[in-house]
């Protein structure tokens, strides 16, 4: 009877040494937990770059992955941000050590404010679940958008307005560099692009911390472009040099992207004064972004297809811009979109399929046009008749980036987008086409995870409209060889994800 209860007396010993452990464990986990999510991931991404099995695995296909990516993405930007608010622009990772450049450009810096902001303020899909992983974001807006004024946003001499200068520093008193050489003043000039992007984050800016900048400052950007950038045919100079030749305004270089963000700058201001009541001076904004995007449509009315260009910018206005517009101005904005939105999944088709090398920069804007468009084209299908296919294949890009944002990288750099995929064909043992991932080139820019990020935002949106009705798995994605490459390309995300 003694041994009895000794043995009972020892067992319920164990078992609360067990239970005692076990509490430890599970106080351990939620203190990590909880750690995690304060610092944006810090504390546990570590821990799931050394053992890949705390990685939770998830279907190649399942919308639960773009969520997943979003949420790193915009934990990534703010992470890039330091304490004087400058992103680490370009990023090398050798030999697992990030290693940072000393590269930077104004205007991507303004493209990722507005990225983050959308993610964490504008984008309704991830309303319910974006507090989780956006507790950076007011902080991070705030220190990055002080650092633009500061250190971007210069008087302009003999027209008593501000722009927002290339490169940042003050041109009046050009910076010495690190080894003595002093930077000349004629290198300053500001660009059509800087203004439109500064617009956008500016704008964005007030209307989640009011006050943050001063109206006036983004208004007179807006003045700048409408009253002494864009020509009385709507179209846009590129740049307007203040220090030398040609004196002002000039159309050289010329850029193919800057005419379309500088209308969705003046779109976004637009906005954001009507909602101060400031509605005659906000329509003079909208009226130079609708000109703006009928000069383009103008001049590429007669292109050949082949030499229409994808610009992202342009068709992420048009549709921003439709609803605030007389449907009588429609017609030439979707007309011209629909030869980009073509020539867009034309290209893809080509480059998906063969390509050794994908820039995720280049995939991420047109993913950003194409889930713009589409849930309009889907409702006006005479403008573009290859809206399932698509959307269909645009779906499944999506898809394709959450895996390039899955290669291994250092876990300080989780959630970034390396600057290139790469990507291979072979004839496996059974004479069958395979066309694999085969990693990163171990760069990282911030602009690749900005567009990224955005392209997955506006998926989610897409996704709201009747787009998500079309059954993908009826519809071939191309018919001939390449499509035959691309299929290969997404049954071997979905094999590897079920293994």
């Amino acid at each position: 009877r003694r041994k009895s209860r000794r043995r009972r007396r020892e067992s319920e010993e164990e078992a609360e040494e067990d239970c005692t452990v076990f509490m430890i464990v599970v106080l351990a986990l939620i203190g990590l937990t909880v750690a995690d999510e304060m610092t944006g991931g810090a504390v546990l991404d570590p821990l799931r770059e050394r053992f890949p099995a705390l990685r939770a695995e998830l279907p190649a296909f399942d919308v639960r992955r773009v969520d997943r990516s979003i949420d790193r993405a915009t934990r990534y930007i703010c992470a890039a941000a330091d304490e004087d608010g400058k992103f680490a622009y370009a990023v090398k990772v050798k030999d697992g050590v990030a290693q940072a450049n000393d590269d930077y450009n104004v205007l991507r810096h303004a493209g990722t404010i507005y990225a983050l902001i959308d993610s964490c303020y504008f984008n309704a899909p991830q309303a319910s679940v974006r507090a989780k992983y956006c507790a950076c974001a007011p902080d991070t807006v705030n220190s990055t958008v002080e650092w633009l004024v500061r250190e971007a946003i210069w008087p302009i001499p003999n027209l008593e307005l501000s722009g927002v200068y290339k490169p940042h520093g003050d041109p009046f008193n050009p910076p010495t560099a690190a080894d003595g050489r002093v930077f000349p003043q004629e290198r300053y000039r500001l660009t059509l692009g800087g203004q439109g992007l500064a617009m956008m984050a500016l704008s964005m800016a007030n209307q989640v911390q009011p006050g943050l900048v001063e109206w006036d400052t983004v208004e007179e950007i807006g003045e700048f472009v409408t009253q002494h950038l864009q020509k009385d045919d709507g179209s846009f100079f590129t740049f307007w040099f203040p220090f030398r030749e040609p004196f002002g305004a000039s159309d050289q270089p010329p850029s193919l992207y800057y005419p379309g963000e500088a209308a969705l700058g003046l779109i976004y201001l637009y906005e954001g004064l009507k909602e101060q009541g400031k509605d005659d001076a906000a329509a003079a904004y909208l009226e130079g972004a609708a000109k703006g995007l009928e000069a383009l449509a103008n001049e590429r009315e007669d292109w050949h297809q082949e030499d229409i260009p994808p610009d992202h910018w342009a068709l992420k206005a048009t549709a921003r811009i439709l609803g605030h517009l007389p449907e009588a101005r429609h017609d030439k904005l979707l007309r011209h979109a629909a030869k980009v939105i073509r020539m867009m999944h034309d290209r893809d088709l080509e480059r998906i399929g063969m390509n050794d090398k994908l820039g995720l920069s280049s995939m991420g804007t047109v993913l950003e046009a194409q889930f713009a468009m589409l849930p309009i084209f889907h409702e006006k299908r005479s403008y573009y008749d290859n809206v399932d296919q698509a959307w269909c294949l645009a779906q499944k890009e999506a898809f394709l980036l959450c895996e390039a944002q899955d290669q291994d990288s250092p876990a300080h750099m989780l959630g970034a987008l390396p600057h290139n995929l790469k990507l291979k064909n072979e004839v496996d043992d059974k004479n069958k086409i395979v066309r694999t991932i085969t990693g990163s080139d171990g760069r990282y820019r911030i602009d690749d995870t900005q567009h990224v990020l955005s392209a997955w935002l506006s998926y989610k949106e897409a996704l709201e409209s009747g787009l998500s009705e079309i059954d993908c798995s009826q519809v071939e994605l191309h018919p001939g060889f390449y499509g035959t490459l691309i299929e290969a390309l997404f049954e071997g995300m979905e094999a590897g994800k079920r293994g």
